[in-house]
C-alpha cells in the first residue's frame, strides 16, 4: 500500500493513553490511520468479521485480550492480518516467544523508530500478498477466457512440451487430418513433418525453448503430412515460448489468413512499434520489451542493464542553433551512432526528442560503466552535420541494473532517471554517467536532493496549479475547486507538498503555501466569464504555525480583489490534532476574515470528533479509506454513513473524495453527503471550466 494510504489499525492495550500515543506517533510520522481500541475477545471477533484491517498491535501484557488469544482468533477466522507484539522485556527471548506464537515481530515499548520500520515492512508485505491473490484470480480468469478463445479460433493452435502436443484446438486437428483436438494431443509433433525435416525441426524447436522469448514469435516453415500419411503440405507457422497449465512449452500457431495479409499485418505492427524519424523502437513498445526483459531476468536469475542517454542542453545548444529541422537531423544522426554501439541482444529505443534508451539483457556493473565511457567518448569525438552547420555535443547517461528484484519497467526506468540526474550534476562539460545505487543510509542525501528540487522549482517557476471540481449533491450551485500544485521535473509532473511535509522544512513549506495561495486567488480573480468561484487551498503544518499568515492573507485578498468568502483553507486532521492550539487560533482568525475552514482525512485516529470540540470547521472531507471500503472492496457503507450523519449533526458540510464510480452516488445521496470529488466528476485540469450544471 502507498505511504499516503490510511492504515486500518486495531490496538489492544490496557492503557488507553498509550494506545492514543501510538496513534499520534504514526500520524506524526506521516502515516494516517483509522484506529480502533479493542477491549475484549468479542469485540475483536466482531471487528474482524465486519471489516478488513491492515494491522494489529497488541501489548504483551494485555489482560483484556492476550497476544495468544488475538492470534488464535485471527487464525480461526482465517484472516491475513499481521500482528505485532509490544513488549517491556529486553533481549531476544520475548522475540523468539512471539515469533513462535505466530506474531510477525516483537518490538520493545518506546522503540518507535524500530516499530515504524516493522510496520512499513509488514504493510508492504501485506499489500504484496493481497496483490498476489488478486493477480492469481485474474490470471486464472484470463486462462479460462484464453482457453475458450483458443478452442473457437479459426487459427490452428498447438502447445508443445518436450516434443509432445499437450493441447491442440480443433482447427489444428483439422489442418493435420485428425478428428478432434483430443485425438492430436500427446502426439509427437515431429511425426507430423516430412521425414527428411525431422532433425532440422528438432534443432529449431530446441533453440526456441532455450531462447525463452515470450515477446517476438519466430517464423517456422516446414513441410507437413497429415494423419493419413498424405502430403506434402507446405506450412508457415509462428513459434512462441509461453506457459500452458503452469508448465513451460512452445506455442505453435498456423494462421488461417492468407500469407499476403499476414505479411501486411506484420509490417503495420512494426510501423506502429517504431519511431518514424529514427526507425528505432518507440517509447511505448520499449516499455513492453523492458517488462519482458525483467521477467526473463527473474526467470534466469541474470542481471541486465538499462542506459538512459540524453543529449545535454539540447534546447540551448541544438534547437536554438539549428532549428527544428536541424534538431531532427541531429536526432537521426544520434540514433545511427547509437546503432553502431549496439551489441547482439541489445534493444535500442527513442525515448523522446533528445533521449534514447539502450537495454542490455546480460551485463555487470563494470561492463555497463565501461560501455558508458566508450559511448561518451564516441559522441564527444563525433562532429554532427545539421541544417548546414556542424555541431559537437555531449550526452549524460544514467544506468540502472535489472534483476529478479526489479518490480517492473517503471521502477527500473525511474532508477535510470535518478542516475541520469546524478550524472548531470557531475557533468563538467564533457558528458558524464552514473550507476544507480539504492540508498541504504536512511536518506539524508535524498532529503537534500528533494529540497533542492523544490527550491529550484520555486526560483525557476517550474510549478503549475491544477484544479479539481468539487460538485454539490444538494444543488447549491456553488462552483468549488480544490487547488493542487505540481512541480515540473524533467517533463514529469510531481506533487511536492507530499514530501515537503516529510522533510520538515518549515520555511520552504510556508513559502510554497504562499505561492499557491497568491497564484490561485489571482487565477480566480480573472476567471473566465466572471463566474463566482470558490477555491479550496491546502495548508501545511508550517503555515498553521505561522502567526503572520492571517495578516498577510488580508492584504493578499485586498490586492487581488478577491472575496475571502470564496476561499476555503484545508488542514489535515493529524495536523489539527498535533497542533490543537495553533489550529484553533488560525481557524478563528481566518474565519473572522470571512474565509471558511475544512479538515481533510477526517475519520482517522481513535476519536476524530474530539478535535472538533475545540476547532470549529465549516467542512470535513472524509478519509479516502471509507470510500475504498465501499467502492473498491464491496464492504458495508455503515461506517461512512455514520460518519456523515454525525458531521451533519454538528452542522458541518461533508465532502466525499475519490469517487470513481457512478454506483457510489445512490449510497451518498442516502447518507446526506453534501459534496463529491474524484475522477468520476473530473480529473484535475489546468483551467476552471467545469460545467457544474451537468445532470
Amino acid at each position: 500500500m502507498s505511504s499516503n494510504d490510511t492504515i486500518r489499525l486495531l490496538l489492544i492495550h490496557d492503557t488507553p493513553s498509550e494506545a492514543q500515543r501510538l496513534v499520534s506517533m504514526l500520524h506524526n510520522a506521516g502515516r494516517p490511520n483509522r484506529a480502533q481500541h479493542v477491549t475484549s475477545e468479542a469485540v475483536l471477533t466482531r471487528l474482524l468479521q465486519d471489516k478488513t484491517w491492515d494491522l494489529i498491535i497488541v501489548a504483551e501484557g494485555s489482560t483484556q485480550v492476550s497476544p495468544t488469544l488475538a492470534l488464535r482468533t485471527i487464525s480461526k477466522l482465517q484472516k491475513d492480518l499481521p500482528l505485532i507484539i509490544l513488549t517491556e522485556r529486553s533481549g531476544c527471548l520475548p522475540v523468539v516467544e512471539g515469533l513462535r506464537l505466530g506474531a510477525r515481530d516483537v518490538v520493545t515499548v518506546d522503540e518507535d523508530q524500530h516499530l515504524l520500520l516493522v510496520i512499513q515492512r509488514e504493510l508492504l508485505s501485506l499489500d504484496n500478498r493481497r496483490r498476489a491473490r488478486l493477480h492469481d484470480r485474474r490470471y486464472h480468469a484470463t486462462l479460462r477466457r484464453t482457453r475458450e478463445l483458443l478452442d473457437s479460433s479459426k487459427d490452428a493452435f498447438a502447445y508443445v512440451s518436450d516434443g509432445l502436443i499437450v493441447y491442440a484446438n480443433d482447427s489444428f486437428a483439422e489442418y493435420f487430418g485428425y478428428a478432434s483436438g483430443d485425438e492430436a494431443e500427446y502426439q509427437p509433433i515431429i511425426d507430423m513433418l516430412a521425414e527428411n525435416e525431422g532433425e532440422e525441426a528438432r534443432q529449431f524447436l530446441k533453440r526456441c525453448a532455450i531462447d525463452n522469448n515470450e515477446v517476438e514469435a519466430r517464423e517456422w516453415q516446414f513441410t507437413a503430412r497429415n494423419a493419413s500419411g498424405s502430403g506434402p503440405l507446405p506450412v508457415r507457422a509462428e513459434v512462441l515460448s509461453t506457459t500452458y497449465e503452469e508448465e513451460r512449452c512452445l506455442q505453435v500457431r498456423i494462421a488461417a489468413r492468407r500469407e499476403d495479409t499476414e505479411h501486411l499485418e506484420a509490417q503495420l505492427s512494426d510501423i506502429k512499434n517504431r519511431d518514424p524519424l529514427t526507425g528505432l523502437f518507440n517509447r511505448q513498445h520499449f516499455l513492453q520489451l523492458l517488462d519482458s526483459t525483467i521477467q526473463s531476468a527473474a526467470d534466469s536469475h541474470s542481471t541486465g542493464g538499462l542506459m538512459f542517454i540524453q543529449v545535454t542542453r539540447f534546447e540551448e545548444e541544438v534547437q536554438k542553433v539549428v532549428g527544428v529541422a536541424g534538431a531532427d537531423a541531429l536526432q537521426k544522426a544520434m540514433a545511427d551512432l547509437l546503432r553502431s554501439c549496439q551489441r547482439s541482444g541489445d534493444t535500442l529505443a527513442c525515448y523522446s526528442d533528445d533521449s534514447f534508451c539502450l537495454l542490455t539483457p546480460d551485463t555487470t556493473p563494470d561492463s555497463a560503466e565501461q560501455r558508458a565511457r566508450e559511448m561518451l567518448k564516441k559522441v564527444s569525438d563525433t562532429i554532427f552535420d545539421a541544417a548546414g552547420k556542424t555541431l559537437q555535443i555531449t550526452v549524460c547517461i544514467g544506468i540502472s541494473l535489472l534483476s529478479e528484484a526489479s518490480s517492473g519497467a517503471q521502477q527500473v526506468l525511474e532508477q535510470a532517471l535518478v542516475a541520469h540526474r546524478q550524472a548531470l550534476g557531475a557533468d563538467s562539460g564533457e558528458g558524464s554517467f552514473a550507476l544507480y545505487e539504492p540508498n541504504t543510509d536512511g536518506g539524508a542525501d535524498v532529503e537534500t536532493y528533494h529540497r533542492a528540487r523544490v527550491v529550484q522549482a520555486l526560483e525557476a517557476g517550474n510549478l503549475k496549479l491544477l484544479y479539481q471540481p468539487i460538485l454539490s449533491l444538494q444543488g447549491t450551485g456553488e462552483q468549488m475547486y480544490e487547488v493542487l500544485v505540481r512541480m515540473l521535473d524533467n517533463k514529469v509532473e510531481l506533487a511536492p507538498l507530499a514530501f515537503l511535509q516529510e522533510l520538515g522544512d518549515a520555511g520552504l513549506s510556508a513559502k510554497m503555501d504562499r505561492w499557491v495561495i497568491l497564484t490561485a486567488i489571482k487565477a480566480a480573480a480573472f476567471h473566465v466569464e466572471g463566474k463566482k468561484v470558490s477555491l479550496m487551498l491546502h495548508i501545511t503544518t508550517a503555515s498553521l504555525l505561522d502567526n503572520s499568515l492571517p495578516g498577510w492573507l488580508a492584504v493578499a485578498f485586498k490586492a487581488a480583489r478577491v472575496s475571502p468568502g470564496s476561499v476555503v483553507f484545508q488542514m489535515r486532521q493529524e495536523d489539527i490534532t498535533s497542533n490543537l492550539h495553533a489550529a484553533k487560533d488560525f481557524t478563528s482568525r481566518v474565519q473572522q476574515l470571512g474565509c471558511r475552514v475544512a479538515v481533510c482525512h477526517f475519520g482517522t485516529g481513535l476519536n476524530p470528533f474530539k478535535a472538533l470540540e475545540h476547532v470549529k470547521v465549516d467542512m470535513a472531507k472524509v478519509d479516502p479509506s471509507f470510500v475504498r471500503e465501499v467502492q473498491d472492496e464491496g464492504e458495508s457503507s455503515a461506517s461512512l454513513a455514520g460518519l456523515v450523519k454525525r458531521l451533519g449533526e454538528l452542522d458541518t458540510k461533508v465532502i466525499v473524495p475519490h469517487i470513481e464510480q457512478a454506483s457510489m452516488l445512490p449510497t451518498l445521496w442516502q447518507t446526506g453527503t453534501d459534496y463529491i470529488q474524484g475522477y468520476y466528476v473530473q480529473a484535475p485540469a489546468e483551467d476552471m471550466r467545469f460545467d457544474f450544471n451537468l445532470d
